[in-house]
């Protein structure tokens, strides 16, 4: 399971003290990475803004014409691919990461079938508006950088404008009043207020951008919690019925290995232990007494291959995103699944997939993330 996710902890780790806490930030180059982040939000904020008013409005007025649904289809992928940029931008800057949904999806091989996935991604919309608050976003960042850095290089500097000025100079002169100085010596309290400022504002810059790193994650983000290190399978078309596949799992027990078959074997097992450690007692600490009884697999034996996988990811208590990512097929593809798997086991919900599951061994509870299901050739799905 994943914590809540915090968008200050890159900025104020809890490993570092107060005092680096307050300081850090001044002489960290990120700092300045993120500050060049949110001045260049300014510009990309105006193109993005120009870019979606000029294809949105042709789009819809030639929607008529040939000429509108092919601008209106290359802005849903220009967006696309734009929100991959801005993801891995506020990624790097924010030294999180921000995991886009899978592009590559398995079974959408046709433009028809990429254009009807991206039109039911969230994401795809989220995107949108992502892109467009970039304009106002990006105005107030580019004018709250200027001036409060404007305001602290005048601190900073008051005694050499003094010098070069040789004249009594007014600072933050509003509406014809303001600090009046005759020299430099006058201005020489300046300073330390501008050194006090900066480090104010390199706090400032690591909210702001914090928060729209943030901001980026909720809206380019994946919904899916899991982390996935499976890489986008070759698209098949097979999803007929089939026996559970059952490879003998290896599960650790001290320095020994016992394998067990989880649906031929009931109770036979072999030690495998390195040779020149001699042999082990073949016992079982991680899950105590797991030979006594195999998994009964009889009652999802009718699902299909596809459909199996989307039970024992149910059964692990994942989301219809998380499962979406991991077999990297679409939220309404799963939704489908879900739905036929309920009807062919007779149940209700998702909770009495996770009971079935439980009860019947397919699942293996304070395993470490061992499970007693596992397909040729792919991870296992961890139980934690």
């Amino acid at each position: 399971m994943t914590s809540k996710y915090n968008p200050f902890a890159t900025s104020y780790p809890s490993s570092r003290g107060p005092l680096g806490k307050i300081f850090w930030p001044v002489i960290d180059y990120r700092t300045y990475l993120r500050t060049a982040h949110m001045l260049l939000m300014f510009p990309l904020g105006i193109a993005y803004f120009v870019f979606f008013v000029v294809t949105l409005t042709v789009g819809g007025v030639m929607i008529w014409t040939l000429v509108g649904p092919i601008v209106l289809l290359a802005t849903l992928f220009i967006s696309r691919w734009l929100g991959d940029l801005e993801a891995f931008t506020a990624a790097h800057v924010n030294s999180t990461p921000i995991r886009r949904p899978p592009s590559r999806l398995e079974g959408v091989s046709n433009f028809r079938s990429q254009v009807k996935v991206r039109l039911v991604d969230p994401t795809t919309w989220t995107g949108l508006v992502y892109l467009v608050a970039q304009f106002p976003i990006g105005i107030a960042a580019f004018v709250g950088l200027v001036v409060m850095y404007s305001v602290i290089g005048a601190m900073v500097f008051a005694p050499l404008i003094m010098l070069i000025a040789d004249e009594p100079v007014q600072l933050f002169d509003i509406n014809g009043s303001g600090l009046t100085f005759h020299s430099a010596v006058d201005a020489l309290v300046l300073p330390p207020l501008g050194v006090l400022g900066f480090v104010l504002a390199s706090h400032v810059v690591l909210t702001f951008s914090s928060l729209h790193g943030w901001w980026a994650r909720l809206m380019l983000g994946s919904r899916s919690t899991r982390v996935s290190s499976r890489s986008a399978p070759t698209p098949t078309g097979d999803d007929s019925p089939g026996r559970l596949a059952t490879p003998n799992l290896a599960v650790e027990a001290g320095d020994s290995a016992v394998e067990i078959d989880p649906v031929t074997t009931s109770g036979t097992q072999s030690a495998a232990a390195p040779p020149e450690q001699g042999p082990a007692p073949a016992t079982l600490t991680l899950v105590p007494n797991l030979t006594e009884s195999a998994p009964d697999t009889a009652a999802i034996s009718e699902l299909t291959a596809r459909e199996q996988e989307v039970f024992m990811l149910m059964a692990h208590g994942d989301t219809n995103a998380d499962i979406a990512e991991e077999l990297f097929i679409s939220e309404g593809t799963v939704k489908t699944h879900v739905k036929r798997v309920l009807s062919k086991l007779d149940m209700r919900d998702r909770t009495q997939v996770v009971v079935f599951a439980y009860e019947q061994r397919l699942v293996v509870p304070n395993s470490g993330g061992v499970s007693l299901f596992e397909e040729p050739g792919r991870r296992s799905v961890s139980v934690c």
